[in-house]
C-alpha cells in the first residue's frame, strides 16, 4: 500500500471502529443501487431484442411490457430507498466520528511540547486541525460515493457484457486497467504536490491569522500588509505549489481523454461490425454503448474528485506532523477528573540544575534551591537574569541539562502528563485569555467548579471592583486575548483561573505588573489568605509586593545570590 494512504488510514480507522454496524450498511447500500443502475438499461436491451425479434404475439408482448415495467419500477425503487438510507447511515455516522476525531486532536494539542507550540504560528496549528477533520469526512465522502460506486459499476457493467460477449468484456476491462495505470503513475507525485501545497497554503494562513490575532497591530499598522515581502513570498510559494498539482492533474486528464476516445470509438466500429454480421444483437448494440458512456463518465467525474482527494489526501498528511510531534505520555495517565483536592507537597528542590537556550551561554548553572510545602516565596530580580525560566523548569516547559527537579524526592520526568498538569496553577505575565465571557474566563481553571466557587475566585483576586461596572457583568465578552479589557483587569481575571484550581503550587510570573502597589498589595494578602497550605511562589521584578511573601529569593546571573 502507498505509505501516505497507509498513514492516513492508520490514524482514521481506529475512529470507525466504535461504528462498524453503520461503516458495514455503508458499504453494502452501494452495491444495490450499481447493480439497479446498471440492471435497468440490461432490462432495456432484453426488450429491444425481443421487439426485434417480431415472434412475439400482442399478448405475449404487453406481458413483456408489464414484466419489464415491474422489475424495472423495482430496480430504480431499490435505487431510490438504497440511496435515501445511505445518506441517513451517513449522517448518524460521521458527524460523531468526527467529533471523536476532534477531541483526539484537542488532547494531542495539549501534549505537544511547549516549543513546538511557541515555534509555529496558531493559524498554521488550526489549519492543520481543521485539515484533520475536514479532510476525513471528504475523503470518506469521495471514496463511499465515488470511487467505490465507480468500481462496483464496472464490475456489474463488465459482467454484464461478459454475458454478451467475452471480446467486448476484454475490451471493456483493459480499457478500465488502462485508466487505473494512468491514475496510479501521477498518485505518488500529486500526492507529494498536494503536501507541499497544504504546507505553503498552512504557513500562508498562518502568517495572515498572526495579524488578525493581534489586531493593534494590523488595524494599526502604516503600511499595506499585502505588499509585505513575507506575505508575497508565501502567496508565491502557494502559487506555484498549486500550480504544479493543476498541471498533474491536467496530464492526467489528457491520457485519460486520449484512451476514454480510442475505447468510444473502437468500441462503436466493433458494435456496428458485431451487428453488420450478427454475432451481436440491437439490444446488445445499445447495452454496451451506454455502458461504455455510462462508465466513461463516471470514471470522468472521478478523476475531478481526484484533484480534491489528492488535495485532501496531502493536506491530511502534512496535517499528521502534529500527531507524529506530539510527545503522548506513555505512563498510565489517570482519568483527568477533579476530586476536589490535590495532594500537598512536602518539598520542592532544584539539585544541581543546568539550563540553556539553544547554543547560549548557560543561564543556569548548578543551582540549587528547596522549597517546602505551603511556604508562600518571592523570586526577586532584573529582567534577563532566569526568573521566568525557572518558572517553565518548574512547569516541565523546559527540560535542565543537567541536575534535577524533585517533587517530595520524585523527579519531575517520573511525573505523567495529568499529574504535571493537576500539580501547578499559573498565571504569567500576559495571562492568555480566551474569547469568551469573564465568567468562562475563570472558570476555565476549573471546569466543574461551581458558580458560588468561581464568583469567590473573582472576588478573592479583586475582578469584583470592575466588573460591576460592565454592562454584561461577568457574562462580558472581553474579545481574544482579551484585548477589550485593560492590562491590570486582564491579570487579575488571569490569577482568579490560576486561584480557582487550588493547585499544590501556584506560580506567578510577573503577574501583578499592571496593578498599582495598593492593589498588588491587597491581592497577595488575599491569595495568601485564601492558599494557606497551598506554596505560593511570586515572582515580579518589584521589590513592593515582595514584602507579603515569608521567603525572598534574589537571582542574579542565573544564580541564587540572597534569600
Amino acid at each position: 500500500m502507498n505509505p501516505f494512504l497507509k498513514e492516513v488510514g492508520q490514524f482514521f480507522l481506529p475512529f470507525l471502529k466504535a461504528d462498524k454496524g453503520k461503516i458495514f450498511i455503508l458499504l453494502t447500500l452501494p452495491i444495490l443501487w450499481c447493480f439497479a443502475e446498471t440492471a435497468a438499461p440490461y432490462l432495456i436491451k432484453l426488450l429491444i431484442d425481443f421487439l426485434v425479434s417480431l415472434r412475439l404475439n400482442s399478448k405475449a408482448l404487453f406481458n413483456m411490457f408489464f414484466y419489464v415495467i415491474i422489475a424495472y419500477s423495482g430496480l430504480i425503487l431499490c435505487l431510490e430507498i438504497s440511496t435515501r438510507v445511505s445518506n441517513y447511515v451517513w449522517i448518524k455516522t460521521f458527524p460523531q466520528v468526527r467529533a471523536r476525531i476532534q477531541s483526539k486532536i484537542l488532547e494531542t494539542l495539549q501534549h505537544l511540547p511547549f516549543q513546538f507550540i511557541q515555534d509555529h504560528f496558531s493559524g498554521d496549528l488550526v489549519s492543520k486541525c481543521r485539515s484533520l477533520t475536514e479532510s476525513f469526512e471528504k475523503i470518506s465522502s469521495t471514496v463511499l460515493y465515488g470511487f467505490y460506486p465507480t468500481l462496483l459499476s464496472f464490475l456489474f457493467s463488465l459482467l454484464f457484457i461478459l454475458f454478451i460477449s467475452p471480446i467486448f468484456a476484454a475490451i471493456f476491462f483493459l480499457w478500465f486497467v488502462a485508466m487505473l495505470s494512468i491514475t496510479a503513475f501521477y498518485f505518488q507525485k500529486s500526492i507529494l504536490a498536494s503536501k507541499t501545497n497544504s504546507k505553503n497554503l498552512n504557513i500562508l494562513y498562518g502568517y495572515m491569522g498572526n495579524f488578525i490575532s493581534n489586531p493593534f497591530a494590523f488595524n494599526l499598522s502604516s503600511q499595506n500588509l499585502t505588499q509585505e515581502r513575507r506575505f508575497i513570498e508565501l502567496n508565491k510559494n502557494a502559487i506555484a505549489s498549486t500550480e504544479i498539482i493543476e498541471f498533474l492533474t491536467f496530464k492526467t486528464d489528457v491520457w485519460r481523454s486520449l484512451f476514454s476516445w480510442i475505447l468510444l470509438v473502437g468500441m462503436m466500429i466493433s458494435l456496428t461490425y458485431g451487428w453488420y454480421n450478427g454475432s451481436i444483437t440491437l439490444g446488445d448494440f445499445a447495452f454496451i454503448g451506454t455502458v461504455c458512456f455510462y462508465v466513461r463518465r463516471l470514471i470522468w467525474i472521478m478523476s475531478i474528485q481526484m484533484v480534491d482527494f489528492f488535495r485532501e489526501i496531502g493536506s491530511v498528511h502534512e496535517a499528521l506532523s502534529l500527531i507524529s510531534n506530539a510527545e503522548i505520555v506513555k505512563e498510565t495517565v489517570s482519568n483527568g477528573k477533579f476530586s476536589g483536592e490535590y495532594r500537598l507537597l512536602n518539598s520542592i528542590s532544584f539539585e544541581k540544575v543546568s539550563f540553556s537556550y539553544d547554543q547560549q551561554e548557560p543561564l543556569f548553572q548548578n543551582l540549587s534551591l528547596s522549597i517546602r510545602a505551603g511556604q508562600k516565596v518571592g523570586v526577586f530580580g532584573p529582567s534577563g537574569t532566569g526568573k521566568t525560566s525557572l518558572a517553565h523548569l518548574l512547569l516541565g516547559l523546559n527540560k535542565p541539562h543537567q541536575g534535577q527537579i524533585r517533587f517530595d524526592g520524585k523527579d519531575l520526568e517520573e511525573l505523567s502528563f495529568d499529574e504535571k498538569k493537576n500539580l501547578f496553577s499559573y498565571a504569567p505575565q500576559h495571562g492568555s485569555l480566551l474569547h469568551r465571557s469573564i465568567f468562562d474566563n475563570i472558570a476555565f481553571g476549573r471546569l466543574d467548579a461551581s458558580r458560588e466557587e468561581v464568583l469567590d475566585a473573582a472576588q478573592t483576586c479583586l475582578c469584583d471592583e470592575f466588573v460591576k461596572s460592565l454592562k454584561d457583568g461577568y457574562d462580558t465578552v472581553i474579545g481574544e486575548g482579551g484585548y477589550k479589557l485593560s492590562g491590570g483587569q486582564r491579570q487579575r481575571i488571569a490569577i482568579a483561573r490560576a486561584y480557582l484550581k487550588k493547585a499544590p503550587i501556584l506560580i506567578l510570573d510577573e503577574a501583578t505588573s499592571g496593578l498599582d502597589p495598593n492593589l498588588e498589595e491587597n491581592l497577595l494578602l488575599r491569595l495568601c489568605k485564601g492558599l494557606k497550605k497551598q506554596t505560593l511562589i511570586f515572582i515580579s521584578h518589584r521589590r513592593a509586593g515582595l514584602l507579603q511573601m515569608e521567603r525572598v529569593i534574589e537571582i542574579r546571573n542565573g544564580c541564587v545570590v540572597e534569600q
